[in-house]
Formats: structure tokens, sequence, C-alpha cells
């Protein structure tokens, strides 16, 4: 019983721990930075918000696309399509964590995060909304122009944001630590065990492209209000892993 109560007190010191290294001082920023971003560009400029998605890592364009989303600033099928364009791992976890502290090599790190990326592509490709649903009517709510005013209501809306995600990111952490899954599994529940759990780089990128429960959690946070089933968002996290597992396959064999 004492060694149970002291793995339960381990994972939830580990978990913390985990909050503090790699999901506040990565996510965080990014999340006030981008919402600034997005208020001073142009609702046509939709890239701008997919760089810097791609930038910021999971869950980020997917509360991007909710903040664009409820200022009517594009339609629900954007929105839709845009989280699936944006539903990418950030670089800073890929490259540093998974690629030089777990597998010793920054290059393997570069080579998954660029698939995961180009994955992203491919599957919007896949999942376009059609032209009757880009159609759809919308009437902007102008954001704040002032900087002052923008800032407080990034710093404000990106507060509330992390302690959500936070809190999923630490009861899946714990789950899964707790639990001593197979490496396999762990990677499905959440993809940081599941990245620890193996060296084998196909089955990396299919964790951190698919992203586990817990990245989906995380989404689900922000994507209810523009009608994205969690059935259609595996769906579409499962087709993102594919085609990121088949590009870093085809690169493994050009280049390796």
């Amino acid at each position: 019983m004492e060694q149970f109560f002291q793995a339960i007190l381990s994972a939830g010191q580990s978990g913390l721990a985990l909050l503090g290294r790699a999901v506040l001082p990565v996510l965080f920023p990014f999340f006030v930075l981008t919402s600034l971003i997005i208020n001073f560009i142009p609702t046509k400029q939709l890239w701008v918000t997919i760089l810097v998605s791609h930038l910021s890592g999971y869950p980020n364009g997917t509360r991007l696309a909710k903040t664009l989303h409820e200022q009517q600033r594009i339609t629900t099928a954007t929105a839709q399509h845009l989280t699936v364009l944006t539903s990418t791992p950030s670089p800073m976890f890929v490259i540093a964590t998974v690629g030089t502290l777990f597998l010793g090599s920054t290059t393997c790190g570069v080579l998954i995060f660029i698939c995961a990326v180009g994955g992203a592509l491919l599957n919007g490709l896949l999942w376009r909304p059609t032209k009757h649903q880009h159609t759809q009517p919308i009437q902007p709510i102008s954001p704040p122009t002032n900087f002052l005013s923008a800032f407080s209501q990034a710093l404000s809306s990106s507060t509330s944001a992390i302690l959500n995600v936070c809190g999923v990111v630490f009861f899946f952490y714990f789950i899964a630590q707790i639990l001593h899954l197979p490496a396999f599994l762990s990677g499905l529940l959440e993809m940081t065990t599941g990245t620890t759990a193996t060296s084998n780089l196909i089955l990396i990128e299919f964790f951190v492209s698919f992203g586990g429960l817990s990245v989906a959690m995380q989404n689900m946070l922000f994507i209810g209000n523009f009608n994205l089933r969690f059935g259609h968002y595996l769906a579409f996290k499962f087709t993102h892993a594919i085609f990121a597992c088949a590009l870093l396959a085809i690169c493994q064999f050009l280049f390796f």
C-alpha cells in the first residue's frame, strides 16, 4: 500500500514538473503573442494564423480558430478546416525534447516535425470543405485595435485557456504514469509518455501527429462552438498521423 501511494505521489510530482518544464513556458507566451497577432491581421490572411499555429503547437491552432469564429471573421466550415490544418505538435517539444533529449538527435527531431507539418497540410487537402460550406454568410465583429485593449484581452483569454490545458495535460499524464501501459497504448493516451517509451521513429511520428487522447481533450476545450464532433476530430487526426508517417518513411528510404 505504501508503494502505491508513493507511486501516486511520484506521478503527481513528475506531472507538475512536466507542466513547469514543457507546457507553461512553451504554450503561454505563444497563446498571448498569437492572440495579439490575429487581432491585427486581415481575416483573409489566414496563412499567418496557420504559420503561427505550427510554430506554437497543440492546441493553439484550434484556440485561434475558435477566436476567429467567435468574432465571426470566418465561417464554421473554415474554422473546422483551420483546425485540421493547424493541429500540429510544438517544434520546441518535437525538436528539443523528443529529438535532442529523448533520441539524442536534433536532426531526427527536425525531420519528425517537418513530416508532422507536411502531414497536416496534406490532411487539409483531404478534409477541405466544399464551396457551398465556404459561402456561409457572416457579419464580422471587429476585434480591439487599440494595443493596450488587445493585450489585456489576449492576456485574460490566454490565462484562462492555459489553466484548462494544464489541467488536461496533468490528468492524462498522471493516468499514463500510474497504469504503466505498453508504449503504443501510452502514446495513444498521452504522446509524451509514448515518445519516452520507444525509439522507433515511425511510432514516435504517429504519436506526435495523432496527439493522443490528452491532446484531443485539449482541443475539445475550444472546438465545441463550431460543431466539430469528437469522432470527426479523431478521424482527421488519424489520417494526419498516417500522412506524417508515410512522409517520414519516404524520407528514411531516400536519405538514410
